[in-house]
């Protein structure tokens, strides 16, 4: 069983035995922590994960991003999905990836929010390709980063897909505050 717990590092050390550093840290969740130390105490070695806390986003929050772009895709009379794509690359999150030649055709059958690197020499431009994640992967800021543009395309257009105490409330929950 693999447990994700919050805390923060407390303590670092140096075991004189074995010259092996401990780090020491504090927990938020005292069952999920005891549990965890009956079940794994004695096994020789561990996956160790660790990283800065972000929230998760809300499941409402993506329910909200497809109405929103719904919205737009009934006013423009096109696809869902073309509304989704052009938002993730209007406002989502990117990166810029090389793909050796011989992965070339496997990669592009794989991943479906890509287009060639522009920006590059033609000789390199064919083995390096913008990615853009899809909002299923995003946290709390990231999707409201999205979100606040699709947002605003919907003000821009003149549409109004929800009331503003509905979009103020998943805001302020996507944000934090809820």
């Amino acid at each position: 069983m693999a447990y994700e717990l919050t805390g923060r590092i407390k303590d670092l050390s140096l075991d004189f035995r074995n010259d092996k550093p401990i780090l020491t840290l504090e927990i938020n969740e005292k069952q999920s922590v005891s549990n965890l130390f009956d079940e794994l105490h004695n096994t020789e070695k561990l996956a160790i994960k660790i990283d800065k806390f972000r929230e998760k986003r809300s499941l409402d929050a993506n329910a909200l991003l497809w109405k929103a772009c719904g919205a737009i895709a009934d006013a423009l009379g096109v696809s869902k999905d073309d509304v989704y794509i052009h938002m993730l690359k209007k406002y989502g999150q990117t990166f810029v990836v090389k793909v050796p030649n011989e992965h070339i055709k496997k990669f592009k059958r794989q991943y479906k929010y890509i287009e060639q690197h522009e920006k590059l020499p033609p000789e390199e431009r064919a083995q390096y390709f913008r990615v853009w994640l899809g909002s299923s992967g995003y946290d709390t800021k990231e999707m409201s980063i999205l979100l606040d543009g699709v947002i605003s395309e919907l003000k821009e257009m003149g549409i109004n897909f929800t009331s503003p105490d509905e979009v103020s409330l998943y805001l302020t929950e996507w944000k934090g505050g809820g």
